[in-house]
């Protein structure tokens, strides 16, 4: 074979590796544009969800490290807290992350949830069950009830679509009723945290939710007004399921099995919520695991 056929041959078998290493390179390019154009056009909602809290209680000075020298805290409820109790649930939770991450402080919650309470039910048991406990701290998680009364009649099991069955609370008396309760704890130097109703159901734009959210409105501005620490637990539950309904449909329920109780993830979501709000840092909690 000539010399000349031998370069030619040889340029021929070569010749495909500069189109091997190009092709590569243009398919690692279109992978990072793919990925870049994925990434821009990722619902904003979907990143707090799983980074951090979206608890929008944001600690000012005054009420800054709650728990310092805190040794008891009541949680005044209805039966979103009454069954926090229970492993798993929020107040369970509370009592094991304090554990595990204030060991030497040894702070006692005492849960006052009762099933069905109402606001104007809280503030007539309130001086037993929270003030006459002499906690450093009470927190009062309120207004579920106040609107699902008004929209449906549990003892005749009848539906009220334009929520105006007698047995709700109207947002004024809802107002009257915290601020009672606030001003009494105030009175006996307890300090106040105001946790605001979460879902009714999990249709988060139906008419309950939609009017609940008057009543978180009204919860945070009497938090303002009154100095005592405000956290919003209805805006992460809304965070989540609005995501999780983006990507999988409306049927299902997510955090509470009937759409109001929670479920271990609902409460772990309150739970979670609630002590970012009192200022407990989120690297201190967030890889905990809890056990009985």
């Amino acid at each position: 074979m000539s010399p000349n056929a031998r370069e030619a041959k040889l340029s021929r078998r070569e010749s495909p590796r500069p189109k091997t290493r190009l092709r590569q390179f243009l398919i690692r390019l279109a992978i990072a544009v793919i990925a870049a154009v994925i990434a821009f056009n990722l619902p904003h909602s979907l990143i707090p969800v799983f980074k951090e809290s979206v608890s929008q209680a944001t600690p000012t000075p005054e009420i800054q490290n709650l728990l310092a020298g805190k040794r008891k805290i009541v949680i005044v409820g209805d039966s979103i807290t009454e069954a926090g109790k229970y492993p798993g649930g929020y107040v369970w939770l509370l009592q094991r992350y304090l554990n595990a991450v204030y060991p030497d402080r040894k702070i006692e919650i005492v849960n006052a949830g009762i099933g069905g309470n109402k606001s104007t039910d809280m503030q007539a048991r309130f001086q037993k069950d929270a003030i006459d406990q002499k906690p450093g701290l009470v927190m009062i998680n309120v207004g579920v009830n106040d609107v699902w009364n008004a929209f449906f009649d549990f003892p005749n099991n009848q539906f009220y679509p334009e929520g105006n069955w007698r047995a709700g609370v109207q947002v004024a008396e809802y107002r009257e009723k915290i601020t009672q309760m606030v001003l009494a704890a105030k009175a006996a130097g307890i300090r106040v945290v105001l946790l605001s109703p979460t879902l009714i159901g999990e249709s988060i734009d139906g008419p309950e939710n939609r009017r609940l959210q008057q009543y978180v409105a009204a919860m945070r501005e009497i938090a303002l007004e009154n100095q005592c620490l405000f956290i919003d637990l209805n805006a992460p539950f809304r965070e989540v399921i609005g995501t999780y309904q983006k990507h999988a449909g409306k049927t299902l329920n997510l955090l509470a099995a009937d759409g109001v109780h929670p479920n271990q993830s609902g409460y772990r979501i309150m739970a979670f919520t609630i002590l970012r709000g009192l200022g407990v840092p989120a690297k201190d909690i967030e890889n905990l695991e809890v056990k009985n």
